[in-house]
């Protein structure tokens, strides 16, 4: 069958179309539409710029127009504030003036006649006589006046503050007023700080004070009281003869000082625990009984007669040694009672003998608890017993009768032995009554006592032939001497209000005292020979040395420096040594120092350890 044709085989197929014309109509309308669009969206863009552009010039003009009106503003400022200067300047407020004629520069930096007027005012101040202005006066009255009130209230802290910032503006405005509340705010705000246990604060209010006033010895003194308390605390328990030699001197300066009483017997009793825990029970015996000498309780006793029991038990008998070490056992004269001790003496040959005469001192006997009185010869070296229950032997200048401290209960008070006679007559019969000294002619005795209701020491001089007498009350004070030529004494003493404390001197009868020695510890003066120096012991370091002042310059020397204690001296008749107490080698000892060479020699063991080693006294004769 054949194929049927259809229509389309019967068309034929050109090999290009023709253009349709509506289709090109349309292409040409787009064409001429494009060139339009792009000419809007440019004048478009042309629009945008041009506000912009006009906004921008519009805020410009606006902020120059505000400067404008601020530098106008400025200068009109600066203006007023350079009149004002002015004005200040012609009511002679040259401060005030300063201030203004700043101002009118920092808003105004080119207004070159504030500059020369600001120059001006700062010359007038300068040559000013006054130190403030009226405005400032003003300003330092109104402290005074709030100071006032606040210190009359008894708010220190708030009257302190205040104070320290008038004092800052004007030193000279009511000074005496001034210091006086200065100087009694910070002392009493230390005193406060004492008592509530606050230290640190105490030292800075006493330490503030000194820095105002130098020469304030009240504060001087609180705040050597304060160091010895803190160096006893920082030394508990790390180092016992430390914290007891601090302790020591704070209890002989200030008895009462917080809690030193019960402080220094409890560090006696620690220092003597520890000895006896190494076995060496005669230091713990010695450490016991100072405790007791303290606090005499009980428990306290038996501590120390168990020590002293057991410290006679293991001890070794004296034997002779090479370098002349020998036991002394001592004599009584004939009417003085029989002595029943040994007492061990370190003696040197007559060849080797760091000076001549004798040198009576006072041994204490722990296991007896009694102290007596004996005389070493320096060329021979031995000790001999002079008098039974007897303490702080003196020497007549005459070398023919010894005064002492009389402890026998029966005839408590002051006893003067006649050596030739072994006569003893009874001076005083009062137990306080103590160190006694001779006048350089033996017409008259010096010597203090406490005996009054107040506990107060007082010097009394009193004839050596007197019959438990009471002598006569020269001047509040303790350990009298009495100058060579006799008209002078020394001793340790205070002012009217007991403080500045010290050596000080008076003429014979109390007269005219005036203070010597510049540290409160200062005390147990002894004159020179010739009179022109005084060796004395201090606790100023912290423990008990020699020093030495010279009487016309007041020039003071230390003369020991020994982590022991120093105590008691005497010089020598010729005046070239001085002959002291100390424990420098663990027991009790006179030693003998030469003030030329410095070196130091011992003499003789006196026996076991004072109760109160600063009491105690020496007498050297040729």
């Amino acid at each position: 069958m054949s194929r049927r044709k259809s229509p389309r085989d019967e068309i034929p197929v050109p090999t290009q179309l023709p253009p349709v014309k509506e289709l090109e109509d349309q292409d040409r309308q787009k064409a001429k539409q494009r060139p339009r669009i792009w000419l809007w969206t440019l004048v478009a863009a042309l629009a945008v710029v041009l506000m912009v552009v006009y906004v921008v010039i519009l805020g410009a003009l606006g902020i120059y127009d505000g400067l404008k009106d601020r530098a106008r503003q400025s200068q009109q400022s600066a203006k007023e504030h350079y009149e004002l200067g002015l004005a200040y300047l012609e009511a002679q407020d040259y401060e005030l003036a300063i201030g203004e004629f700043e101002e009118a520069l920092r808003q105004d930096s080119s207004l070159q006649e504030a500059e020369r007027w600001l120059q001006e005012a700062k010359e007038l101040v300068r040559r000013q006589v006054t130190p403030t202005s009226e405005t400032r006066q003003d300003a330092v009255r109104l402290l005074y006046t709030q100071a006032i009130d606040f210190y009359e209230k008894g708010d220190l802290e708030q009257a302190l503050g205040v104070l320290d910032e008038l004092y800052g503006l004007d030193t000279e405005y009511q000074r005496e007023n001034v210091e006086t509340m200065l100087t009694t705010a910070h002392y009493q705000l230390g005193q406060n700080a004492v008592r509530a246990d606050q230290l640190e604060d105490a030292a800075s209010h006493f330490e503030a004070l000194l820095v105002f006033d130098p020469e304030n010895k009240d504060a001087q003194d609180q705040l050597n009281l304060l160091n010895l308390y803190m160096a006893a605390l920082n030394n508990w328990e790390q180092d016992w003869p430390a914290t007891i030699q601090a302790l020591k001197g704070l209890y002989t300066l200030a008895p009462e000082y917080k809690d030193v009483r019960f402080r220094l017997r409890d560090a006696y009793l620690y220092a003597a625990q520890d000895h006896a825990d190494q076995g060496d029970w005669c230091r713990a015996s010695d450490q016991y009984a100072a405790a007791v000498e303290i606090l005499p309780v009980e428990s306290t006793v038996d501590r120390r007669d168990d020590a002293a029991i057991r410290c006679q038990a293991t001890a070794e008998a004296p034997t002779v040694t090479p370098t002349g070490r020998a036991a002394a056992r001592a004599t009584a004269t004939p009417t003085a009672p029989a002595a029943s001790a040994t007492i061990e003496a370190t003696a040197t040959t007559a060849s080797r003998a760091p000076g001549n005469g004798q040198i009576a001192f006072a041994s204490f006997d722990a296991v007896r608890g009694r102290t007596d009185i004996y005389v070493v010869d320096l060329s021979q070296g031995d000790a001999r017993l002079l008098w039974e229950n007897a303490s702080q032997p003196a020497f007549a200048p005459d070398r023919k009768r010894l005064a002492f401290r009389n402890l026998d209960p029966e005839h408590l008070g002051l006893g003067v032995l006649d050596l030739d006679r072994n006569e003893l007559r009874e001076l005083t019969d009062h137990v306080e009554d103590s160190m006694p000294a001779w006048s350089p002619d033996t017409l008259q005795l010096m010597f203090a006592s406490n005996k009054h209701g107040d506990r107060k020491w007082r010097i009394y001089a009193i004839s050596p032939g007197a019959v438990r007498g009471e002598g006569d009350e020269w001047i509040y004070g303790h350990m009298p001497v009495w100058s060579p030529d006799g008209s002078q004494i020394a001793y340790h003493g205070c002012d009217e209000r007991g403080d500045n404390c010290g050596v000080w001197l008076a003429l014979a009868g109390g007269f005219e005292p005036k203070r010597l020695t510049s540290d409160a510890s200062d005390t147990a003066p002894v004159w020179s020979p010739d009179g022109s120096e005084i060796v004395y012991i201090s606790a100023r370091a912290g423990n008990w040395e020699l020093y030495m002042v010279d009487v016309e310059s007041g020039k003071e020397t230390r003369l020991t420096e020994h982590s022991a204690t120093d105590v008691a001296p005497t010089w020598s008749p010729n005046g070239n040594k001085v002959a002291f107490l100390s424990n420098r080698e663990g027991g009790w000892a006179v030693y003998i120092l030469d003030v030329r060479s410095d070196r130091v020699q011992k003499v003789i063991a006196t026996g076991d350890g004072y109760p109160d080693p600063v009491s105690e006294q020496l007498s050297w004769i040729p």
